[in-house]
């Protein structure tokens, strides 16, 4: 597998070597050659977009403003859509043993909002930005807990992208249809993906419940077969395999004809 025929996203930034959706990771990845960054976002209390995959802060990765470590009955408390961008930035993460990446630096980091990061990282690379792959969390049983609705969601998720300078390309992806829905009564003008991890779920039913076809279908690895690729390419959808991290199931994917790989580790693939 040549690297050069594939479209490489480092997952959240690159996870398997430094803290998730840290700067560090992001500067990692695009050291590493990527051509997109995946990253994702959740909402803050005054409404800023804040680069977490957690609504939350996880005890396993976070700790408090004084240092001190984060129960793991008390973590969904501490609630990122009712603390202020400031008072979220006061948490640490990044410094704690991570035994899922056993290689995975520790480094202290903040979790900042995403025009500090597109500004912050812009500034050091001038040019030859790479894709920022935006995952939107969001789910039902989370609207106006987690998150707002969708339709505000989406709106305020817009106000900040109206603010990313235009030379970032831009993909924006989901489990969540009711986002991308959202965002597509919105006429954005972005790729939109839908992202899945169920067995059971049919391209074609999805589409029908998004009533438009997304530019992209972004699935579980180990769910890509032949079926899903006839069932994506009948529909013009962009496959994206995530999240691949052994050499063999890449190789398995790129004989399938799968090109777009999502990765803990771009190391791998580079």
């Amino acid at each position: 597998m040549e690297r050069q025929e594939i479209f490489l996203q480092g997952h959240r930034g690159c996870r398997g070597l430094f803290p998730e959706n840290s700067l560090s990771a992001f500067r990692k990845a695009f050291e590493l050659g990527v051509d997109a960054i995946e990253l994702d976002v959740v909402v803050s209390s005054d409404e800023k977009i804040i680069v977490s995959h957690e609504p939350y802060m996880d005890h396993l990765l976070c700790k408090k403003p004084d240092g001190s470590s984060i129960l793991e009955t008390e973590a969904k408390a501490i609630n990122l859509f009712k603390m202020k961008a400031a008072e979220i930035a006061a948490y640490s993460f990044g410094e704690l043993d991570y035994p899922k990446f056993p290689n995975q630096k520790k480094i202290k980091s903040h979790k900042l909002s995403l025009l500090e990061v597109v500004k912050v990282l812009g500034a050091e690379w001038e040019e030859n930005f790479p894709q920022l792959t935006i995952e939107i969390k969001s789910h039902k049983s989370g609207d106006n807990k987690y998150h707002p609705d969708p339709e505000s969601y989406a709106e305020i998720f817009m106000q900040t992208l109206d603010r990313i300078p235009h030379e970032w390309p831009i993909a924006i992806q989901s489990f969540d249809a009711r986002i991308l829905k959202a965002l597509d009564a919105l006429q954005v003008d972005l790729p939109l993906i839908y992202l899945n991890d169920k067995k059971e779920v049919e391209v074609e039913e999805v589409c029908e419940e998004l009533k438009f076809v997304p530019e992209g279908w972004g699935s579980a690895h180990e769910l890509i077969d032949e079926n899903l690729i006839d069932a994506c390419f009948e529909l013009g959808l962009e496959l994206s395999a995530w999240t691949v991290n052994e050499k063999a199931e890449a190789e398995r994917l790129f004989g399938l004809g799968v090109r777009n790989f999502i990765t803990d580790y771009p190391n791998l693939f580079v």
